[in-house]
C-alpha cells in the first residue's frame, strides 16, 4: 500500500479514537466508597475489619470476626463538582505545514478552536449501592456474598464547549458480584478468598472535527505525491488552496469543503462486557486488642464490546461523506480492552482502651498497568486500521488514612479520620473526561444501635482536590490520538462530598 493511502486511512480512523478511551476516577476511576460505616473514619483499618461485614469487599478474611447470619445494605451519595476553566484550544500544527492556515478564506480562522472557555459542573452525581451477607457454617468457616460498584464515573460537557473534541460524555459503570469464603486456622490467623464477576457498561462520546480530518486527508495525499504544501496568495490555483475553498480541482476531483472546523460532527461508543478475577486476604491477631489485615485484589482486563456511531452534518457534501465513511468512519461494531489495576492494602485496628480504638490503612494501586488503551473496529474499517493504541501512561497510587473510633455507650459509636490519596494522572496526560488530582480527605460518622441485632450507620467525607492542569498537545503524526482533536489547555477545579448510610442486621 502506498504511503499516501496509509496516512489517509490512519488519520481518519483516529478521529474516532478519542470517543473510545475510557479514562479513569479513590484516584483514577476507582471507588473506595463501599462501606458507609468505614466512611466515618476515612476507611482507616478496613483491611483489618472495619466494624461490620461490609469490610469483606476489601478483605474476605474479616468474616471470621462475626457469628451467625450477618446482613448489611446501604449506599453512598457521591457529589462531585468539577469545573473546567480558562481553556484555550487550537488545531494541530500539521495543518499549517500543509498550507491550510494561510488559505485565502475570508472570515475563517482555521487555527483557533472556538467555543466557551469555561464549562460549569461537568460531573454527574450518583449513589453507589452496597450489599453484603454472611453465613456461619461453623465457628471457623464463613461464607459470604457481596455486591459493589468498584469503578465508575460520569462527566458530561456542553456540546459547544471549546474542548468538545476531547470529551463530551464519559459514563462508566461497573458492578461486582463476589462470593467469598473465610477460614480461621487458629486464634491468630484467618485466611479468606473471593471470586469476582464484574459487569461493566460504558458510553463515551466527543465531537469530531471532520473538516480537519478531510484537510489532513487531502494534505497528506499532496505530501505523499510530492506536490506543494504551501498555499499561495489569493487568486492562485494550487491544489491545497482550491480544496480549502471547496473549489473543484482537476487532480482530486470535487472534494467538497475540506475546511478545519467547517464540519463538526460526533462519534461515540456504547459497550459492555464481563470480566472475572479474585481477591484474597489474611488477618493476623496477636492479641485480643490488636489486629492486622493484609489483602490483595487482583488486576483484571475487560473487553467492552458494543456499537460505534458517527454523526455527520446534514449539509456535508456527498463527496466528503463518502471519503470519511470509505475510510471506516461509519456505524458498526467496536471494542476496547480496559486494564483495571490490582490493589494491595494493609490495615490495623488497635483497641487502646475499652472505649477508644485507633485504626490505620495504606493501599497501593497499580495504575501503571494502564499504559495504553487498545481500540479495535471489528467490522467497519480496512484491515490496516482495525486497531489503534492510545497512550495513557498512568502512575501507581498510594492511599494513606488514620482514624479513630469512640464508643460512647451501648447505643452510640462515633468515628473520625483523615486521608491522603495520590492522583494516577500527571499534567501531561490529564483529560477533561476525568477531573482527577491529589486529594485530601476529612471524615466523620456515627452508628446507632436500635438493638443487639439492628444498627444504623452513616458517614460523611469531604475530599479537597488540588486544581488540575490540562496540557494536551497535538502531535504531528497520524499515530497521535490528538491529531484531529488539537491542543487543549486549562485547569479543572473539583471537590467531592460523600455521604453514606447503611442498615445492618444480625441473627
Amino acid at each position: 500500500m502506498s504511503h499516501r493511502s496509509r496516512l489517509t486511512l490512519t488519520a481518519l480512523t483516529l478521529v474516532a479514537v478519542g470517543a473510545f478511551a475510557p479514562q479513569a476516577q479513590a484516584s483514577g476511576f476507582q471507588l473506595r466508597e463501599q462501606s458507609p460505616l468505614s466512611q466515618g473514619n476515612a476507611f482507616a483499618g478496613i483491611s483489618a475489619g472495619g466494624g461490620d461485614i461490609s469490610a469483606l469487599f476489601f478483605n474476605p478474611a474479616v468474616m471470621t470476626q462475626y457469628d451467625g447470619w450477618q446482613f448489611s445494605m446501604g449506599g453512598t451519595y457521591v457529589g462531585l463538582d468539577a469545573k473546567f476553566q480558562n481553556a484555550s484550544a487550537s488545531r494541530t500544527a500539521t495543518l499549517q505545514g500543509l498550507g491550510f492556515f494561510s488559505a485565502p478564506i475570508t472570515g475563517t480562522s482555521l487555527n483557533t478552536i472556538s467555543g466557551p472557555t469555561n464549562n460549569g459542573n461537568a460531573a454527574i452525581s450518583a449513589v453507589l449501592p452496597e450489599f453484603n451477607i454472611m453465613y456461619s457454617v461453623s465457628k471457623d468457616l464463613k461464607l459470604g456474598l457481596s455486591l459493589n460498584v468498584p469503578f465508575g464515573l460520569t462527566t458530561e460537557y456542553d456540546a459547544n464547549w471549546i474542548g468538545r473534541y476531547h470529551a463530551l460524555k464519559s459514563d462508566l459503570k461497573t458492578i461486582d458480584i463476589a462470593p467469598s469464603l473465610a477460614y480461621r486456622v487458629n486464634d491468630t490467623f484467618t485466611f479468606g478468598v473471593a471470586f469476582v464477576a464484574r459487569k461493566a457498561d460504558a458510553e463515551l462520546t466527543n465531537a469530531v472535527d471532520y473538516g480537519t480530518a478531510l484537510a489532513l486527508k487531502v494534505g497528506g495525499g499532496l505530501a505523499a505525491a510530492g506536490l506543494s504544501t504551501v498555499s499561495p496568495g489569493p487568486g492562485q490555483n494550487s491544489p491545497v488552496a482550491t480544496v480549502a475553498m471547496g473549489l473543484p480541482n482537476a487532480t482530486f476531483g470535487t472534494p467538497g469543503y475540506a475546511i478545519p472546523g467547517g464540519w463538526d460532527g460526533k462519534a461515540g461508543l456504547k459497550g459492555s462486557g464481563w470480566g472475572y478475577g479474585w481477591k484474597a486476604g489474611v488477618i493476623f491477631q496477636p492479641s485480643s486488642d490488636f489486629r492486622i489485615g493484609l489483602a490483595y485484589q487482583a488486576a483484571m482486563t475487560m473487553t467492552l464490546k458494543g456499537d460505534a456511531s458517527f454523526e455527520y452534518p446534514a449539509a456535508m457534501p456527498a463527496t466528503d461523506y463518502a471519503a470519511l465513511t470509505g475510510a471506516g468512519l461509519k456505524n458498526g461494531k467496536g471494542q476496547a480492552d480496559l486494564a483495571l489495576p490490582s490493589t494491595t492494602s494493609l490495615g490495623f485496628d488497635w483497641k487502646v482502651s475499652p472505649t477508644f480504638a485507633l485504626q490505620g490503612e495504606v493501599a497501593r494501586t497499580t495504575w501503571s498497568s494502564f499504559k495504553t488503551l487498545v481500540v479495535k473496529f471489528t467490522d467497519n474499517a480496512p484491515p490496516q486500521t482495525t486497531e489503534s493504541v492510545t497512550d495513557e501512561n498512568w502512575n501507581d497510587t498510594t492511599f494513606v488514612s488514620l482514624g479513630g473510633t469512640w464508643k460512647l455507650n451501648q447505643a452510640w459509636t462515633f468515628r473520625a479520620g483523615a486521608a491522603m490519596d495520590k492522583s494516577a494522572v500527571d499534567d501531561a496526560h490529564r483529560t477533561p473526561r476525568i477531573p482527577d488530582n491529589d486529594r485530601k480527605w476529612v471524615s466523620f460518622g456515627a452508628s446507632y444501635a436500635f438493638s443487639k441485632q439492628t444498627t444504623f450507620d452513616f458517614g460523611y467525607s469531604r475530599l479537597f482536590i488540588s486544581d488540575g492542569k490540562v496540557m494536551l498537545t497535538s502531535g504531528t503524526t497520524a499515530a497521535d490520538p490528538n491529531l484531529t482533536r488539537g491542543n487543549l489547555n486549562g485547569s479543572i477545579k473539583a471537590n467531592i462530598n460523600l455521604l453514606g448510610a447503611a442498615l445492618r442486621y444480625s441473627f
